[in-house]
């Protein structure tokens, strides 16, 4: 059974798994090496992933979804004609298509597999990607921030090296810079900084925000109220176009942006064909490219490390293919940046090589040790005593960002009134006083009752957060006087999918599988498996989800002779395991 690495991009993910102990990217069902990040819902009904997706966005505006990773997190859902959907869901179409993709190139089940999520990724994003990969019928081992991926692939192949690496990682969505130490084996970052809300498609917005401008400057016709076709449709058309443009503005030094049809006006059609000059783009994104660099100030200054320190810069994301975007990292760092690394690749290698440090496939001892650590402050409100008044909504941090994961600490509190017999502990995360401008995490308050009754700041209260490698965060109150305890692990939040819409989620997934002509044949064995994976031991548990997943990708594809195999072999072990 493999374990896989997998980079969940914005506009691009990619898949890979270690092949004699190296790393190596699996191509798609097409035999393409990296998977567009769209999902489609045909007129029939059908779910379309990847590059047929991408290329009916125009045809199929309202059915299409794209750039979902900057949805991760939230309660926002988005529309697949009728449909509704979580960003979760979204993501989990977009797993499975790669889960389905291995195993039909291996031959045989993927169950487990580590993710990456940008190195400021929220917590609530974060384990949004989990759900997306436990939706998508995978055990996600390890969810690693991909700038720490990036250097993992480089120090594979570098281990006997010491030196400072600055990973620039600008994709489609999101940009993060990383700090990263590489020695003796061991990758330790040092310091991560970043934003969530900029990458590629900013950029093509700017460009289509400048397309619309110039158009109805020099003709007087806002091209979102033309006839013919809704502001969506256009929309769709005019960042295909964007993005089309971009990528050309790499190696060309101007760029027709043409659209031969937009929609009507007055009865006559409207064509769009306009130049762009690779100098009139790169004023188009130079705030938001040089913003980038603030962030490099960051990472550089919460690093202790100065500009001379750092020995390699590694570019990541396809969105430093720009050369723009190359000649100001290059001019900040006064050094020049790597070449040898593909930068829509090494997230997934590493992902990969991380996937086989944790199966054991790489030896920890001979191999890497990573070193991460947590993006952002955790801590709880509390209330001070502010010129003899009480004022509540501040944040007083326990786990410092910046700390090296996993980490436990914890502070002791006093009660503020009298009597009081009981204290709401709510958890939030960020670098703001107050707790308001911060992320709340826990959906559901922490309550720690049966406090002895006192005078006000008698009773101590202990609070604990454990912060682990996968960003779960364990909150453990304790009443010192008495020694009473509660714990709590923070899984229900705002903008995570719950239990009980996982479930349906899955089920709106496995729809596939169940409508295989031959699933009655199947039926009963399938449930009897589910049913004894509730009951029998981890390694029973293990080759159970193997057999199943087996049997459902077979089912899927209505292959009758893998179905009955694979029938055969989840029998057999039902009758094992009983």
């Amino acid at each position: 059974m493999a374990i896989v690495g997998i980079d969940l991009g914005t506009t691009n993910s990619a898949i890979a798994y270690l092949k004699n102990g190296k790393p190596e990217i699996i191509e798609n069902k097409k035999g393409n090496r990296t998977t567009p990040s769209v999902v489609q819902k045909d007129l029939k009904g059908e779910i379309i992933i990847g590059e047929d997706a991408k290329s009916g966005i125009k045809s199929l505006p309202d059915r299409t979804v794209l750039e979902v990773k900057r949805l991760m997190g939230t309660e926002e859902s988005v529309s697949m004609g009728e449909q509704q959907l979580r960003p979760e869901e979204v993501s989990a179409l977009i797993l499975k298509y790669l889960k389905e993709s291995v195993e039909e190139k291996l031959g045989e089940a993927v169950t487990e597999a580590v993710i990456t999520v940008p190195a400021y990724f929220s917590d609530s994003q974060r384990k949004a990607t989990q759900k997306a990969g436990e939706i998508a019928g995978l055990k996600v081992e390890r969810i690693i921030n991909e700038p720490t991926a990036a250097a993992i692939a480089y120090g594979f192949e570098n281990l006997d090296q010491n030196q400072h690496i600055l990973v620039y990682d600008l994709g489609g969505g999101t940009f993060d810079v990383s700090i990263i130490e590489i020695f003796e084996g061991v990758v330790e970052v040092k310091a991560s900084a970043g934003n969530n809300k900029l990458g590629g498609m900013d950029f093509d917005n700017a460009i289509v925000d400048w397309v619309v401008n110039e158009y109805e400057m020099i003709h007087g016709i806002h091209l979102y109220r033309v006839e013919g076709k809704t502001e969506q449709e256009v929309r769709a058309l005019l960042k295909e176009e964007a993005e089309r443009v971009k990528k050309s503005l790499s190696t060309q030094m101007s760029v027709r942006f043409m659209v031969p049809f937009v929609g009507i006006h007055n009865g006559a059609p409207i064509t769009i064909d306009m130049e762009i000059s690779r100098g009139q783009f790169e004023q188009l994104i130079q705030k938001l490219a040089v913003s980038t660099l603030h962030e490099v100030d960051t990472a550089l200054k919460e690093s202790n490390l100065s500009l001379t320190s750092i020995d390699h810069i590694l570019l990541v994301g396809g969105s430093t293919r720009i050369p723009y975007i190359q000649k100001i990292v290059e001019e900040k760092l006064q050094r020049p940046i790597r070449k040898d690394i593909n930068p829509d690749e090494v997230v997934a290698l590493g992902a990969a090589v991380q996937a086989g440090i944790k199966s054991g496939a790489i030896d920890s001892a001979d191999g890497l040790m990573v070193l991460d650590i947590c993006s952002y402050t955790l801590g709880t409100d509390i209330v001070k005593n502010v010129g003899g008044q009480i004022i509540g909504g501040y944040f007083d941090p326990i786990i410092a960002k910046g700390a090296k994961v996993p980490v436990t600490e914890k502070k002791t509190y006093y009660t503020m009134n009298d009597y009081q017999d009981q204290v709401i502990i709510q958890v939030y995360q960020g670098e703001n006083e107050k707790v308001v401008e911060n992320t709340k995490l826990n959906k559901d308050d922490i309550i720690l009752d049966g406090i002895p009754k006192h005078l006000a700041g008698h009773e101590e209260i202990e609070i604990q957060f454990t912060y682990d490698i996968n960003g779960i965060l364990q909150v453990e109150a304790t009443i010192v006087s008495t020694g009473k305890k509660i714990t709590e692990v923070i899984n229900s939040q705002v903008g995570v999918m719950d239990e009980r819409e996982m479930t349906q989620a899955k089920v709106r997934l496995d729809k596939d599988w169940a409508e295989s002509e031959y699933f009655e044949d199947v039926k009963k064995t399938l449930y009897r498996a589910e049913k004894l994976m509730q009951e029998v031991g981890e390694q029973e548990k293990q080759k159970l989800q193997e057999a199943v997943s087996n049997l459902k990708m077979a089912l899927s594809r209505n292959d009758r002779i893998s179905i009955q195999k694979y029938d055969e072999e989840l029998t057999d072990l039902l009758i094992e395991f009983v």
